[in-house]
């Protein structure tokens, strides 16, 4: 079993890249940013990099969302101020549904790679496969 420059093994600090991302995301990027500039193994630098990527595309997607909210509040303000009603809005809150999804999704992940990572293996997710080969 491969050890890590801190002692422990390869897998155990995959998993902990993965884990902070569910705990602190503080921890995530000190995690990341010690394997990245200090570990040698690539298995390893592509964990810390699919960690981060699944942590900033589920934490994107509701604030997507809430650009799409704040052009209705500007289109019901604008035409409330020239004297009209409007009240556009997402149909059945999706826009909480959606935050809410995000959210679950990310950690569903990321404790799934956790433990995957444990025996250093991986979760394939196609784009963010795609995303970490392609700028590793």
């Amino acid at each position: 079993m491969e050890k890590s420059k801190l002692g422990i093994s390869i897998g155990l600090l995959g998993a902990l890249v993965y884990f902070m991302g569910l705990l602190n995301t503080t921890a995530l990027i000190i995690i990341a940013g010690y394997i990245l500039l200090f570990e040698q193994n690539g298995w390893l630098k592509k964990c810390a990099v699919k960690a981060v990527a699944i942590f900033v595309v589920f934490s994107l997607i509701p604030i997507c969302f809430g650009f799409v909210t704040d052009i209705f509040d500007f289109i019901n303000n604008l035409i409330r101020g020239f004297g009209g009603f409007a009240n556009l809005m997402w149909p059945f809150n999706i826009q909480q549904l959606v935050n809410i999804g995000s959210v679950f999704v990310r950690k569903v992940l990321l404790f799934a790679l956790g433990f995957l990572a444990l025996s250093e293996g991986t979760l394939s997710i196609k784009p963010i496969d795609k995303f970490v080969d392609r700028h590793m």
